[in-house]
């Protein structure tokens, strides 16, 4: 029999001052999130980061959209952000430079989003539509087209390496992963385990760690009131975790198994996403420390698969647009 938490019952409407307004906000910087072509099914959404600078409401950089290290388009990129209307838009401008399977082509994308903020974390969110770069046609037609990007705090390098490190790192990552088997891999995650300091398991704190958040999947409902059954994903291994829910502690330190934790929260504001936040408490005995997370909310049924470490968060996103 599944364990319930009914007293872990979220009501996010009644937060203060969790969104922030743009008018005062840089948008200069390096932003990382994923885009994602069905709002419908989970696991149907690749990595996107952009590079932004910006002089008055005027906006430029790069984006690097990316598909596991199968794929990548990278473009110049140009647009405005309107006070009056509090949102952002940004559009892939010039040829790209891409790598691609055969028949695919690039998609000059154009970003319709929105600013804001969870806690010291600034997102932004919206939806996004296009054109084929060599052929006047609409990219994915009749779909709903999502983006959700989060400032990076402190980046390793400057805005204006952005497109020399993304093309080194995707070009380096590649061709490492070709010529390093399993047995390598896995002794790489061992090291990681064991030669990290924060390796591990006492209750003596319930803050969330300083580590990389790592959006990994992002969702759309047409329905306020949220479910969710959390798990261990395959081989049960010690895994224990905290869940986070726009920085508010839901879950703290709790090992993971075939029978689920289940908390309900409800979406606060249409439009306005939620975070979900999974932070690793340990490593099990099989790392890194991974998680089910099935998503239930009106009629539809979502299956999220986290993966999170010492070096980052796993990260789910939910917006709330009604019909």
């Amino acid at each position: 029999m599944k364990r319930t938490l009914p007293f872990l019952l979220i009501v996010l409407c009644c937060f203060s001052g969790l969104y922030f307004d743009l008018k005062a906000q840089s948008i200069q910087g390096i932003w990382t999130g994923k885009i994602s072509r069905r709002s419908a099914t989970a696991g149907a959404s690749e990595s996107l980061e952009i590079q932004i600078s910006q002089t008055g409401n005027f906006l430029w950089g790069h984006s690097f959209a990316s598909k596991d290290t199968s794929r990548f388009v990278l473009y110049k990129l140009e647009g405005k952000r309107n006070k009056k209307e509090q949102s952002i838009s940004l559009k892939e401008i010039g040829q790209p430079a891409y790598s691609l399977p055969d028949a695919f082509f690039p998609c000059e994308k154009v970003y319709k989003l929105e600013y804001y903020r969870i806690g010291n974390t600034q997102y932004l969110s919206g939806t996004w539509g296009g054109r084929g770069a060599f052929m006047d046609t609409t990219c994915f037609p009749n779909e709903e087209l999502l983006v959700v990007l989060q400032k990076i705090k402190s980046p390793d390098y400057p805005i204006n390496s952005f497109v020399t490190k993304k093309l080194v790192n995707y070009f380096t990552r590649k061709n490492e992963l070709r010529i390093m088997d399993s047995s390598t891999i896995e002794e790489k995650i061992m090291e990681q385990q064991w030669d990290n300091p924060s390796n591990k398991t006492g209750r003596d704190s319930i803050l969330i760690t300083d580590r990389r958040q790592d959006i990994q999947e992002i969702l759309q409902t047409t329905d306020s009131n949220i479910r969710i059954s959390l798990y261990d994903n395959a081989t049960i291994d010690d895994d224990t975790v905290s869940i986070f829910v726009n920085k508010l502690p839901v879950l703290l330190q709790q090992r993971l198994s075939a029978r689920a934790y289940v908390f309900e929260i409800k979406a606060p504001v249409p439009g306005k996403p939620v975070e979900i936040l999974m932070q690793a408490e340990n490593l099990g005995s099989i790392p890194p420390n991974t998680a089910l997370m099935v998503v239930e909310t009106g009629k539809k049924r979502y299956e999220v698969r986290m993966s999170a470490g010492y070096d980052k968060h796993a990260v789910l996103i939910i917006t709330y647009l009604p019909d």
